[in-house]
């Protein structure tokens, strides 16, 4: 599973970012190159809510010569893809991983090209249905979101929705 920065940084932003070692303890948390710099950058200009995120020991991966290559050829038709992204995507592509991002360029392109996505309603609903969080704690993390990330949680029923 290879995680984007925007994901990472909502549950960042709220000190919860030790919910991804719980959904997924069996599982190795990835990020590309491109997006561990970009935690850095924000490190960098101020923003402490990475030290969270930098907690959970990410493994880092870089792109082989062949993936970089096809990210050169495709940076320029994506526009509005970032490099994070667009690196993460190809790379969860080419190991058959799912990416986790709550992009919707990036998920329009995953669905283009048969790349399976999770977003944080996905990620919520996880927590749900895994009974790491019940439903009032889920929903204050929901306000939580909406004010420090100013991300709107549209499809917050889906989250509670009972086993298909």
């Amino acid at each position: 599973m290879i995680f984007d920065t925007d994901i990472l940084s909502i549950l960042g932003k709220l000190g919860r970012a030790d919910l991804l070692r719980k959904l997924f303890p069996e599982t190795n948390l990835l990020i590309t190159f491109e997006v561990y710099n970009e935690l850095l950058i924000a490190k960098e200009v101020g923003y402490n809510f990475v030290e969270d995120i930098l907690k959970q020991k990410f493994k880092i991966v870089h792109l082989d010569s062949d993936l970089t290559l096809e990210y050169e050829q495709m940076k320029e038709k994506l526009i509005g893809i970032h490099a994070g992204e667009l690196t993460s995507i190809l790379l969860c592509k080419k190991e058959g991983m799912d990416f986790v991002t709550n992009d919707k360029k990036a998920k329009i392109y995953c669905k283009e090209i048969g790349v399976e996505w999770l977003d944080i309603i996905d990620m919520l609903r996880l927590c749900y249905l895994k009974r790491l969080l019940n439903r009032k704690e889920i929903e204050t993390l929901i306000s939580d979101i909406e004010k420090t990330d100013r991300t709107r949680i549209t499809r917050s029923d889906e989250i509670f929705a009972d086993y298909a």
